[in-house]
């Protein structure tokens, strides 16, 4: 029987491709250190996340053998005696009845359950979860994401994974407060390895004197790629997307293919959007200051910092953005044609064709 189970459930875009790659780069050092990382490869604890919560698109999918990987990593962390650590950002948005499911089979291999709760601040999370919305096919543009996020109308899925008081709602019944860790992702400018060092307190673990350089490469996009990339969505015919669409999408074409295409311009959130962002912040800040978790950072990280200047995507005009599609048709190997309209349903029609059916779910 374990001696605690960590379950990291969240959130996303708080760091967690990053802890992943660290987490399962070191696995046998850690596991010499008393923390086990059951399963065999990383993509099991995306798959147990997508069981538990019940993803259905992927669940129904899966083979037998897959259909039990969330048991089989129950079944391995009751025969470890020390500490266990199961993590995916997937999690966070289960139901309340699963995320009690989960808590009760984890009390039954565990002596103790702890969840962990990874958390960056509102202003850097909103642009991330645009671009990674587009890599998944998105067609709506920035802005009104923006807008819709505000007012809450139709981005009920952006707050089921980013409304950090109600996701500890759901994973924390039955847990004493001290066995419900938040770490806070450190601002801009700290060290690139203090997340890793925070995670490493609340494990328990030595991760000191390891190497921190990510071995996944860094997909992330500028602004005139990620604004590229969503008017090729919008030249998918509906009944051609699918979950191989999606993973070759934002796996291989992202990063081989459409980064670097066109000159780097990091997100800004727009000014104009600040001051609600900041009042969420405040309030999240409020609620989580009134309740006695274990915080590893400081909750002042979350509240965002001041506007920067720079653009949005939907600043990006045509002539850069045929200028980005022609490189990616270049390398492609296609030619490029001189109008952006065409270029865009090249793209579109290459992707279709490049991608081949995924015989493993993957949740990279």
């Amino acid at each position: 029987m374990a001696r605690r189970a960590f379950l990291h459930v969240g959130t996303a875009k708080s760091g967690t491709t990053y802890l992943h790659d660290l987490w399962w780069q070191h696995r046998e050092t850690l596991r010499h250190r008393g923390l086990l990382l059951p399963g065999a490869v990383m993509r099991d604890h995306f798959v147990a996340a997508a069981v538990v919560k019940g993803m259905d698109a992927l669940v129904s999918r899966l083979d037998e053998e897959q259909l039990r990987t969330w048991d089989r990593l129950l079944e391995r962390s009751g025969e470890w005696s020390d500490d266990v650590l199961i993590s995916h950002e997937h999690f966070s948005d289960s139901p309340p009845e699963a995320a009690a499911g989960a808590l009760d089979r984890l009390a039954a291999v565990a002596d103790e359950v702890h969840v962990v709760l990874t958390v960056r601040d509102l202003g850097r999370v909103l642009p991330s979860a645009w671009q990674q919305r587009v890599k998944q096919g998105a067609r709506q543009p920035f802005g009104r994401f923006l807008g819709s996020a505000r007012r809450g109308d139709g981005e009920q899925k952006f707050w089921r994974y980013q409304d950090v008081p109600a996701i500890l709602d759901r994973w924390t019944v039955g847990l004493p407060d001290e066995r419900v860790h938040l770490v806070t992702v450190p601002p801009s400018g700290a060290p690139r390895d203090e997340l890793w060092r925070r995670a490493g307190t609340v494990l328990g673990v030595e991760v000191t004197g390891l190497d921190t350089v990510p071995r996944l490469p860094n997909d992330s996009i500028g602004i005139v790629e990620a604004e590229l990339l969503r008017r090729v969505n919008d030249r998918f015919p509906r009944e051609r997307r699918s979950l191989d669409v999606t993973r070759y999408r934002k796996g291989a074409f992202t990063r081989d293919v459409l980064a670097g295409s066109a000159p780097a311009e990091p997100f800004v959130l727009p000014a104009r959007h600040h001051d609600w962002v900041r009042e969420r912040a405040e309030a999240m800040v409020a609620t989580l200051g009134e309740r006695s978790y274990d915080v590893v950072g400081d909750l002042d990280d979350l509240l965002p910092a001041a506007p920067r200047a720079g653009r949005t995507p939907d600043e990006a005009d045509d002539a850069e953005l045929l200028d980005a599609a022609t490189v990616v048709l270049d390398r492609l190997g296609v030619a490029p044609p001189e109008a952006l309209d065409d270029a865009l349903e090249l793209i579109a029609a290459e992707l279709l064709a490049r991608t081949v059916p995924d015989p493993e779910p993957s949740g990279r």
